[in-house]
Formats: structure tokens, sequence, C-alpha cells
């Protein structure tokens, strides 16, 4: 029985040229809170589907995804081929902060080129907010939030929910009209290099409840929520960004465990899943989910009864590309499943992207049937979400209502401060006393995930603890410290009676955080307390003397951690560690030799001129 929206959908379909309906299927990166000409003929020459907002750094087509161009060289042009627009700004050169008004006002600009094209097809506006350290958008004072862990260690589901709620709804102000989140990843590897804190624990049950609860907030806000990483990466050891992943769990394991949460979010109404860069070989032994019929349409659409968008993981990360060209992976995601690809730091293989599937089509190798299925689910999609009613209308006086509200605001202090937990204290160091001269060491945080303002800047945790004491020493030191970031730290520390050190972790950074800092310091005789977002050992460390948790990295997050240090608010009773740790997590045992066994040289006080550069892969 045909419906209404049947009837739009089937009459914008029949208008639609075969390029149209290939470019809906594709969703780019913009990167800038401007138009530029790249930006705009990513819409209107290929026919975007959608756009992914990413930190806003300079769009540019010298931004390589984790180090690596994605130009397939041995690409054979057809006649039909055309090249777009390419921005060669430097990419280093990271932009300003956009206020909540100013990136409405940018997407209400992008909309009305993407309406004033002949098919007159809204635009999806994706984003991960997940919270910690994957939030891509922190300007302007935005509230960010803290990561799924975090709210499994709160322990009330429907708390989770009035966090997705107010996230969603200060995004739908704004003009996002999906978030690449839950992630329903169930991480029973401490090991993960790459999900941690993103995932709701280690539990599948009690994943499956918050992932269930996260669905709901973020789709009664006016969201579409994506579950991810279909079918699971929560037992892996490896990051997608740079390898292909065996996921070798038997078809009882996963379903007892990395089919719990996808399972709980379909019931919940998801609207849209994102696909996992892994093989499974209980459904299929040779390609990745992303590229398998088995798993996407045997296990997840037959299986699993999903009846929504399935949505492509970067298509560019390396566990694809290493083995398929670009080109020809978007075909045969598409072909396998996929309704839309994901396509980040790819600009100049935008091009190639979209002939590569509009070719595979005219050989035959993929079907227009195929096609014309993702097509209609997309639109649908956006019919459902109302867009193209509302598209290009959003408010920016509503979206500041919104997005300063005092209910946001409060909800997101009260969620940080939940989340707060004291992991280990066996010297009672925590409430610090304001009497003892105390070393701050603040970790820098990567510039990509700072609001570049007041409310969330570099030295936030420094700013913070000196509204408690001023019987302080201030330093920073680089994410992973350089040798002399650790020299000073080490001298700096002769003239404090403890040092507290902030070691957050966060999977970018290839070089890894501040272990090395902290075990320089207990190897020189120096208490140590140390704050940190990651509960695995990559942030307690085996030696701290202290170590308070709070599961985050963003702005009110690391504020409140000062205030729980000098005592200015407690930790909540009901708080508890989500996972289970391993021994190795466990303080390590202190040698009166150990400063002479580590070697630490002699430390000169004498601050370097300057400090290294982030040796970032990419974006998250």
């Amino acid at each position: 029985m045909s419906t209404e929206r049947d009837d739009f959908v089937s009459a914008k379909m029949a208008n639609m040229t075969l390029g149209e309906k290939v470019g809906q299927t594709l969703t780019f990166t913009w990167r800038g809170a401007y138009l530029t000409p790249s930006g705009v003929e990513q819409i209107t020459k290929l026919h975007a589907g959608g756009v992914c907002l990413e930190p806003y750094a300079l769009e540019t087509c010298k931004n390589l995804y984790w180090g690596r161009s994605q130009v397939d060289s041995t690409f054979k042009k057809p006649k039909d081929y055309f090249d777009i627009a390419h921005t060669y700004f430097d990419d280093h050169n990271f932009g300003v902060s956009v206020s909540p008004e100013e990136l409405t006002e940018a997407l209400n600009a992008l909309q009305k080129v993407a309406l004033g094209r002949p098919s007159g097809i809204p635009l999806h506006v994706t984003i991960d907010m997940e919270g910690d350290f994957k939030n891509d958008y922190t300007s302007g004072g935005i509230r960010q939030f803290i990561p799924p862990m975090g709210l499994t260690a709160i322990g009330d589901p429907e708390f989770t929910y009035k966090v997705a709620y107010a996230l969603g709804r200060q995004m739908a102000a704004i003009g996002v009209t999906q978030f690449y989140h839950p992630v329903c990843d169930v991480n029973i590897n401490p090991k993960n290099p790459e999900i941690g804190v993103r995932s709701f624990g280690d539990d599948p049950a009690v994943c499956a409840r918050h992932v269930e609860a996260t669905v709901r907030g973020y789709q009664d806000a006016g969201v579409v929520a994506t579950a991810k990483h279909f079918a699971g990466r929560g037992d892996s050891a490896t990051d997608a960004h740079d390898v292909l992943d065996v996921c070798r769990a038997d078809l009882a394991r996963m379903r007892a465990v990395e089919l719990v949460t996808f399972s709980a979010a379909v019931k919940a109404g998801v609207k849209a899943v994102m696909t996992a860069h892994t093989i499974f070989p209980a459904y299929d032994k040779t390609l990745p989910a992303t590229l398998s019929p088995a798993v996407l349409t045997g296990l997840l659409r037959q299986e699993l009864g999903f009846d929504g968008v399935i949505v492509s993981d970067a298509i560019g990360m390396a566990a694809i590309l290493k083995k398929w060209p670009l080109p020809k992976a978007c075909a045969m995601a598409i072909k396998a499943g996929v309704d839309t690809i994901l396509l980040k730091a790819d600009d100049e293989s935008r091009s190639q992207c979209f002939f590569g599937i509009k070719s595979a089509i005219e050989r035959g190798e993929l079907s227009e049937d195929r096609l014309n299925d993702a097509v209609r689910r997309l639109l649908n999609m956006k019919y459902d979400q109302g867009l193209f009613e509302k598209a290009g209308k959003m408010d920016p006086q509503h979206t500041t209502a919104v997005a300063r509200s005092r209910e946001v605001i409060d909800l997101s202090r009260e969620a940080a401060h939940k989340a707060m937990l004291v992991v280990r204290d066996p010297k009672h160091l925590i409430p610090l006393s304001k009497e003892k001269k105390i070393l701050v060491v603040e970790q820098l945080i990567p510039y990509p995930f700072l609001g570049k303002d007041l409310y969330s800047h570099p030295h936030m945790f420094c700013e913070e603890m000196t509204k408690h004491s001023l019987n302080l020493i201030l330093d920073d030191a680089g994410f992973h410290a350089s040798e002399e970031d650790v020299e000073e730290a080490v001298e700096l520390a002769k003239g404090a009676d403890l040092v507290v050190v902030t070691n957050y972790y966060a999977r970018i950074e290839k070089r890894g955080n501040n272990q090395h800092l902290v075990k320089a310091l207990k190897a020189a005789g120096r208490t140590v307390v140390v704050v940190t977002n990651y509960p695995y050992i990559e942030g307690t460390t085996r030696e701290a003397d202290a170590v308070l948790c709070n599961f985050s990295g963003s702005p009110d997050s690391i504020r409140l951690a000062a205030d729980l240090l000098f005592g200015a608010i407690q930790p909540y009773p009901a708080t508890k560690m989500p996972i289970v740790l391993p021994k190795e997590t466990e303080l390590a045992p202190q040698k009166p030799s150990a400063a002479k066994k580590a070697g630490v040289r002699k430390a000169s006080a004498k601050k370097p001129a300057k400090r290294k550069g982030f040796a970032f892969g990419g974006k998250c």
C-alpha cells in the first residue's frame, strides 16, 4: 500500500539522473566554516548526499588520512570523467573558533546550495559527538559530555537518555541531522587501542541497556542515531585506521557478546548502522564487514531485521585502502549493502570514487536496482526528518537558546561530576593539602580537540587548580611529553611536595601519552597523583601513588577533576568502575633504587625554546 512518503520519494527518483543517484550515496567531509569552490562543487557537481563535519581545520586536498594519499594511480578515467575544484591551503593551519550561531548560518548556506540543485534534495549533516576526545564540534562554548564508559560508571540508563537527548537537542538546533553514535562495541579487550572509553564497557547486557537509552535520546531529539561498528570491534587489538583486523569469535560468542548491543539498537528503532572494517570469519572468511554481503545483507538485514540506512565507516582507512583501491572499494561496498559511503580526507579522490561507482553500474558489475534501493533508503530517512521542508531554515537565535541553556550547562557538569572515580589512593593524598607545594604538569590537549576559547583551551586544568590554591608550580608537557618536557618536570619537582600529572589517552597520538613522565617522576623519588580519562593501564599507570579517573577529556571533566582533588566536590557513592580491570593496573611496588635503575639523567631547569609538534596520523 502506497504512502505519501513512498509517492514523494518515487517521484523524486523518477527524475534523478544516474549521476545524481550515485552522488546521494556519498558523504563527504566538510572541514571549513565557510564555502570554498571545492566545498560547493562536491555538492553541485558530485551531487553529494551528505556532509560530515570535522574539527574546524582548513578545507584542503592536502590533508592526508593517517599519512596516506587515497588517489588510485591505476584508475582508468571513463570518457565522461571530470574533477572538481581543490583547495590547497596548508592543513596545519587550524581554523577559528566557530560559535553555534555561526555554524547554524554556515549549514543553512550549505543546505541552500544543495536545495538549489536540479534534484532539490537536502543534505544529511553528520558528526561524531561521542564524548571525551571524539567531539568534532567543540567551539563557542558548546557543551560536551562524557563518553559512554563514563555513563556506564554512573550506572543509570535513564541518565544516559537525558545526556543523549540534551546533546541531540544542541546539534539538531544547529542543523546536524545524524550522529555517528552510539558505539556498540563491547570492549572485552583491555588492550584495544581504538575503542576504549568510547564503548559502554565489557558487559554486553549492561552495554545494551545504555545503547538503547542513547538511541532513544538522540532520535527523540530529532537526530538519527547510528549504531557502530557492526558487527563489533570490541575484541580488537589493532586500529582499523592502520590495519585490517580479524575477529575470530565463533557464532556462539558473536551472539552472546558482539551482537547483543546491535540487536538492542535495532529493537530500539535505530535508523542507521555503521560498518566495521573487520573480517568476521563466523560469517565471511575473506571480506571485511564493509564489503561483505554475508555480513550486511545476510546478518544485519535478514537475521537482525534491520531496515534502515547502512553507513560505511570512513572508507579510506588503511584496513580497506591497503588491499582495495578507493574507487573499487566504494563500488564493492554499495554492492554488499552499504547505502552511504563516508569519505573523510579523500578530497583528491572524490571524483574517482564517484566515477568508480558510476562506471561499475555502467559495466554491469553493480546493479542499478541495488543503487536505487540505497537511494530510496536515504531519501526516506531525509523525508522522515522533515529535511525537505526545514533544511536551510534553522534559526541561529534558537541555537543559542538551546546550546547555552542552563539546563544543558548544568547537565554537562552533573554528568562530569557523577563520573568521577578515585581508582586508588592508599596514602590518602586526596583531598590535596593547600599547605603543600604542588607541581602541576598539564598535558597539552591536541589542538583539534579544543574550542579555542576560554571554555575550552590548553590550560583548563591549571586554571581550575589555581582557583583552589596559589601554592602551585604550573608546568605543561606535550600530549606525549618530549625528553625536554620530562627533564623539566623532574627538575621542577625538586621544589614541590608532590606532583599532579594529567595523563589522558587519545588514540590519534601514535607516540602514546605520559606514562613515561609518571615513571620518570617516580624514579626520581616523587609522590605522584595522576588524573586520567582512561581506566586501563595506559591511563592509570602502575606507578602513580593516587589516580583519579574522570573518563573524559572534555572541559567540564577536566575542571571538575581539579575541584575533586581539592575536596570542593565529593565523589558520588554510586559511581563504580564499569569494567573488569586486569591486575596490571594495580600499584607497582616501590623500590628505593628505582631512580638509579631507571637511569634518570640530571635534568636542566632551562625551559626548551620550542616544543615538538604532535605526531598525528590524521583525523579520528
